[in-house]
């Protein structure tokens, strides 16, 4: 707990460059990157993409990202059926926060081909705060997640 450094110890939640919210770090990347490579980028930081499981954690990410950002969400092994990097389904976790749009026009996930035959398997929070599906070769910024540890180093 953080109330147990005393004067003499510095604490460390997340590590530099990471963002601390209810329990977990976050690290807001500056760069661009594909889907598969900011999978790889967070996974060789410790963490993943992020997965996001509470309205919370969302309305957290949304805050504080200012343009679109990947997360750990994708139908790359079935279309239609996405999964989070940490092999959890969507309909487990219990939020969704994809973008609806009036009915007569197709909500998201839509798949769309028109830039990428192979379809939008990868999703990214958009600006907007909401979810869409994106062609997972696409540059865009990205989010990735890790369990908050404490650490107590001396103080120098």
């Amino acid at each position: 707990m953080v109330s147990q450094c005393s004067a003499c110890q510095k604490c460390i939640l997340c590590g530099e460059g990471w963002r601390s919210f209810g329990g977990k770090c976050y690290y807001f990347s500056t760069d661009k990157l594909n889907w598969m490579m900011s999978r790889d980028y967070c996974t060789g930081k410790g963490g993943h993409l992020v997965t996001i499981t509470s309205k919370e954690e969302h309305n957290f990410l949304a805050s504080q990202a200012e343009e679109n950002h990947w997360i750990g969400l994708n139908d790359l092994e079935k279309e239609g059926q996405w999964m989070w990097v940490n092999n959890q389904s969507l309909n487990e976790t219990g939020v969704k926060f994809w973008r609806q749009r009036e009915p007569e026009k197709l909500s998201e996930p839509d798949n769309w081909r028109h830039e990428d035959p192979s379809g939008e398997n990868c999703a990214e929070l958009d600006s907007s705060d909401f979810w869409f599906d994106a062609s997972c070769r696409k540059q865009k910024k990205y989010i990735c997640e890790k369990n908050q540890y404490l650490e107590f180093t001396e103080a120098v």
